[in-house]
């Protein structure tokens, strides 16, 4: 049986932050990932600004800009109700901040090739099956017979998804959740009108979407809608023609596009927040239900929250303890990095899913910028301009 210091289940933005950092401080640390890289999943396809310092601390900056992308420099939100605003991005030092518009199987793929690079054992497509707890940490048993194997770590981090398969073994989940109020739906366009190097939210009856340019001519489509309108064997088309289609702005630009994808879906969208740490483990990134990403943050939650739970691991380590007091830490951490975003995040979410509210703000923002503009600098919240 292997023995690691830390075995990380989940290779996303969280999991492998998490292990980067850790094999960076000298620690021996496998990943452990069910599907096979490179592999879609449901996502705004978004990366914020703010992003950029973690980019940076992983050491894939510079490997990033060498992706196909789209630069971002704004934020354009509208309603069906015809308001519409566009609010820049921040500056920096006289130049105006950036995010990505970048598929996120890129971007995943690119954070585990990291990962091996700094010495992460890395094994895709091997399912974890059975968590043990021993006296000195974990016994992991991953895929089935003929090819099961064992794996031993001290410490354990779950970053598996907000369906967190760990966070369910570990006692942490409830044995039923709502299906939510809404569904989400992604999927990649050709032909899109109207993307200007902008991310973009349109609010319609019953929901919103997002929308935001990859480069080479496609663009991602991410919305929500209500469950109730999700009848058995309705169309896309008519998705689009009974509740998108109501809002102007998006009529124009999706008129004429064609789906370059698959189209993918996924409920329910809000969690309520759980337990993220206990003796020997750690929850990361949707496993740890930070937010619901409206504003397009998720990816940032993830590769903080990480970074974060790396600190604490190894502080753990340097103090010889794994108790779940010593590990709470982590909980304190993310909550002094978040809690101002998620705060702004709740604003916006309030907003999106209130147009009678959200249109006025919007109004008045496109003649003063208030008080849309502090909102945006705090999304975007502007460490360092990519080179």
């Amino acid at each position: 049986m292997d023995r690691f210091d830390v075995a990380v289940v989940g290779a996303g933005p969280a999991g492998s932050s998490s292990a980067v950092s850790l094999a960076r401080r000298g620690y021996s640390v496998i990943l452990l990932e069910r599907a096979l890289f490179p592999r879609e999943k449901l996502c705004g396809d978004f990366l914020n600004p703010a992003n950029w310092e973690l980019f940076e601390h992983l050491g894939v900056a510079d490997k990033l800009l060498s992706l196909e992308h789209e630069k971002v420099t704004a934020f354009r939100i509208s309603t069906f109700s015809g308001a519409d605003a566009t609010i820049s991005f921040p500056s920096r030092n006289g130049k105006t901040i950036a995010g990505f518009g970048l598929r996120r199987s890129a971007l995943d793929d690119l954070l585990l090739r990291q990962a091996e690079k700094e010495g992460v054992v890395v094994k895709q497509g091997r399912k974890v099956r059975a968590l043990i707890r021993e006296a000195a940490g974990w016994c992991v048993m991953v895929g089935g017979e003929p090819e099961s194997e064992k794996v031993s770590s001290t410490f354990l981090i779950g970053a598996d998804g907000r369906n967190s398969w760990v966070a369910h073994r570990l006692g942490l989940a409830r044995t039923s959740e709502s299906p939510g109020h809404y569904v989400a739906f992604q999927l990649h366009l050709k032909g899109v009108r109207g993307l200007q190097g902008d991310v973009q939210i349109h609010v319609f009856p019953g929901g919103y979407a997002g929308l935001v340019g990859l480069g080479g001519g496609t663009a991602n489509l991410c919305f929500t809608v209500e469950r109730r309108e999700i009848k058995q064997g309705i169309s896309l088309e008519a998705l689009f023609e009974n509740r998108l289609y109501k809002n102007s702005f998006l009529r124009q630009s999706l008129a004429g596009s064609e789906i370059a994808s698959k189209v993918r879906a996924a409920s329910p969208l809000y969690f309520p927040p759980r337990r993220c740490n206990g003796e020997g483990y750690l929850l990361v990134g949707d496993a740890a239900r930070v937010t619901e990403p409206v504003t397009g943050e998720g990816v940032y939650f993830a590769l903080k929250s990480g970074i974060l739970a790396a600190a604490t691991i190894d502080l753990a380590f340097k103090r010889g303890d794994r108790s779940s007091e010593q590990l709470a830490s982590y909980s304190r951490l993310c909550q002094e990095a978040f809690s101002l975003r998620q705060r702004v995040n709740r604003i916006i979410r309030a907003l999106v899913y209130r147009p009678f509210l959200l249109a006025p703000v919007i109004r008045l923002s496109a003649r003063t910028s208030l008080p849309l503009r502090p909102l945006v600098d705090q999304v975007c919240g502007a460490v360092r301009f990519p080179r």
